[in-house]
């Protein structure tokens, strides 16, 4: 791919980098019942492009594999329709291309009801931005579908947690918060060769544990009681179930030096304990002076660090309290805000730290009630992830992910990843989550 000066918008930042070796697009699926019209749907979409001007840029990779943000170039892609089932999230018919946009819309149709899921590419839409889009579509659909639409003023292109960090004046520090649930390298990393024939395309649909409401609203009271957050307490079930399921497996290690668990080294019981690391983001938008809006920004998280010696034993309220006194330390000493203005040391060819091995928490929080026309009804919401063009990584990551929403007023955990113990997890977190609904919420 050429492109000259004049079709450079910037290079890409750190945080926006991560996303494009494996040309990762983020997906938000609706499931809608009722009678959808496809060609206002389809007019929603072009009206979202126009809207938002970076969701048809390009990004274009120089010989290094660094991205550059590329101003749109032809006539914009617009929404795929086919027929199918609607229940299942597969590969789009058509080809996800970060050379040509960086937002499609895949439509799936079935009787009165379709799967309607938006996929914009991670280096310019982080989970609050993806929402504010989704919000942004549903909103235009339903002022076309009641003859009320107006077009907007495009909006300019959103910027990245470094510029605002900059602006900001958050100066970087000695620490970048992640030291617990990371490691040295001994060695830079070194980026495979992409092989002769580019890989197919791959998405990932997370395996979910949905809970209904009832159980969903006990955790939220639980934290209240307890001061502790949703998130803490949600983080330390998981890092229960982690434990327990890492413990049943024959020749576990830990280490807690690495923050990772080796599974070669030795055997261990069922109640022994392990040593975790675990890394999630903190969207910084409603932490900065003026509030950023979720639209104004691409990837505006900071990334936090807690590690603890874990078994199913441990008391799920006190991990959380503990886990809750981190972050509020980490947020109080400024260390979550400059944390991004160290992502260069642990992402990518300059690397010089290894989060191999950590346990990944994304919680994107409730997501908000989307407008709709009375006729229409979405009933179901995930995230998926969408690797355009999939190539060999420069060494391993994350042990597991695990992404925590709301919708509905029902709690959902997806499971990505895992290895070996990807079979059981869902289950393990199943029974960590029922634990957590039935504690006393009696502080």
């Amino acid at each position: 791919m050429r492109w000259t000066v004049d079709d450079t918008v910037r290079v890409l930042a750190p945080s926006e980098q991560r996303f494009v070796r494996h040309a990762t697009y983020t997906g938000r699926s609706v499931l809608v019942e009722g009678d959808l019209d496809i060609a206002v749907l389809r007019s929603a979409f072009g009206a979202l492009l126009r809207t938002h001007p970076i969701l048809a840029c390009r990004i274009g990779e120089d010989a290094a594999g660094t991205g550059h943000l590329l101003r749109p170039a032809g006539d914009a892609v617009g929404a795929w329709i086919r027929a199918g089932d609607a229940a299942t999230i597969r590969l789009p018919d058509e080809t996800l291309d970060p050379a040509v946009q960086l937002a499609y819309l895949d439509v799936v149709t079935e009787d009165a009801r379709a799967r309607v899921t938006l996929y914009a590419h991670h280096a310019v839409a982080d989970a609050g931005h993806c929402v504010a889009l989704l919000a942004g579509l549903w909103d235009r659909y339903t002022d076309e579908v009641s003859g009320v639409a107006k077009d907007v003023a495009p909006q300019d292109y959103p910027r990245p947690l470094e510029w605002y960090a900059a602006r900001h004046g958050i100066p970087r520090s000695a620490v970048s918060g992640l030291e617990s649930a990371s490691r040295p390298l001994a060695h830079p990393p070194v980026l495979p060769p992409d092989p002769p024939a580019p890989a197919p395309a791959a998405l990932a649909r997370p395996e979910r544990t949905i809970l209904e409401p009832e159980a969903t609203a006990r955790i939220v009271e639980l934290g209240r009681r307890h001061g502790v957050t949703v998130n803490a307490l949600l983080t330390a079930a998981l890092l229960r179930a982690c434990a327990g399921e890492i413990a049943s497996e024959p020749g576990v290690s830990e280490r807690a030096d690495s923050g990772r668990v080796d599974t070669h080294s030795r055997d261990a019981g069922p109640g022994d304990s392990v040593s975790l690391g675990c890394v999630y983001p903190v969207d910084m938008r409603a932490r900065l002076n003026p509030p950023v809006p979720a639209a104004d920004g691409t990837n505006m998280a900071g990334l936090a660090a807690f590690a603890a010696d874990v078994t199913t034993a441990t008391d799920v309220v006190e991990l959380a309290q503990r886990i809750s006194a981190r972050l509020r330390h980490d947020l109080a000493e400024g260390i979550v805000q400059q944390s991004v203005l160290h992502f260069p040391e642990f992402f990518g060819s300059t690397a010089i730290h290894s989060l191999a091995g950590h346990i990944a928490v994304t919680n994107t929080g409730r997501v908000p009630r989307f407008r709709t026309p009375p006729e229409l009804a979405l009933t179901d919401y995930e995230i998926v992830y969408l690797s355009a063009h999939p190539r060999p990584s420069a060494g391993p990551s994350a042990a597991v992910t695990f992404l925590v929403y709301t919708f509905a007023d029902r709690l959902s955990i997806g499971v990505l990843g895992g290895g070996r113990l990807a079979p059981r997890l869902p289950d393990a977190v199943t029974r960590e989550l029922a634990h957590l609904a039935a504690v006393s919420i009696d502080a």
